[in-house]
């Protein structure tokens, strides 16, 4: 920080403000899902699987915390940044989920536009978008175009089953049918390997490059394999679809997939030119 800024008295800076405001929004955002994994799982339960959150999204909104705190001088404020600020702080205030993910879209868009290049601010608007693809792109295409991504998810599922798949409707030969919900689909958390990799270039300042783009779809394609296997091996052996499909081996296939995804997005991050450890 400068000395200027040293001697400066202290006032609420725009990172700090919309930091707090990401904050709030994010969790509005996701107070369905936590209530839903409260209510069936019970608070210790539900406690050891982050609420049914992938830890990729905690650690996106750990990041723009940290961002926010970076010892710079504070940013300037904009003109209209206190309407907007007003305006996200309100969505997340009512009970409607979709509107706080719609803030978190809506903030990220606003600072990544209206913000310096390379600044913090913009550095905190980036994370903030691609939460926005988990949070609200990811729902609404499942919703606009669920039954052909769910056909896929169900294709997939037959092919390591050795069975065959009719929509969303997956099986083997002479046995059980099953049916990929929404819940079920890859496509759910497609995007955590994108959001693990933006919020990673963004903590540590690096440029998004081909590496990183590469290592992002990598680990989208361990994702989409690592739910076929868990989905075939309920099509092979029903007897497990309890503990498969919302038990303790769902999530240890959920921890198998956040595993591989750091593995891959890490060591690309790692691997960077621009890479410093802090």
């Amino acid at each position: 920080m400068t000395e200027a800024a040293a001697r400066a008295p202290h006032r609420l800076d725009r990172d700090t403000a919309f930091a707090a405001a990401l904050l709030l929004a994010i969790a509005a955002a996701l107070t369905t899902r936590i209530g839903a994994a409260v209510a069936h799982r019970g608070f210790a339960t539900a406690l050891t699987d982050l609420f049914g959150i992938s830890a990729i999204v905690w650690f996106a909104a750990f990041a723009i915390c940290a961002i926010a705190r970076e010892d710079r001088t504070p940013a300037p404020w904009r003109r209209h940044d206190a309407p907007m600020l007003a305006a996200i702080v309100g969505a997340a205030l009512l009970p409607v989920p979709a509107l706080g993910a719609a803030a978190v879209f809506g903030a990220g868009a606003w600072l990544a536009l209206r913000s310096e290049r390379a600044s913090s601010t913009r550095r905190i608007g980036l994370v903030a978008l691609a939460l926005s693809a988990h949070l609200l792109w990811g729902p609404l295409v499942l919703k606009l175009l669920g039954s052909e991504l769910l056909a896929l998810d169900a294709s997939i599922a037959a092919l390591f089953a050795g069975g065959s798949a009719d929509g969303n409707i997956f099986g083997q030969a002479g046995s059980q049918a099953f049916t990929v919900g929404q819940n079920c689909s890859s496509l759910t958390n497609l995007s955590l390997a994108g959001i693990l990799a933006v919020t990673l270039a963004q903590l540590f300042e690096l440029r998004f490059d081909r590496r990183l783009v590469a290592a992002t779809l990598l680990a989208m394609g361990a994702t989409v394999t690592l739910n076929g296997i868990r989905l075939a091996t309920i099509a092979r052996h029903p007897d497990l679809y309890d503990y498969l499909h919302s038990g303790a081996g769902m999530m240890l296939f959920g921890w198998a997939s956040l595993l591989v995804t750091a593995a891959i997005v890490g060591t690309a991050v790692a691997r960077h030119p621009d890479f410093a450890p802090r």
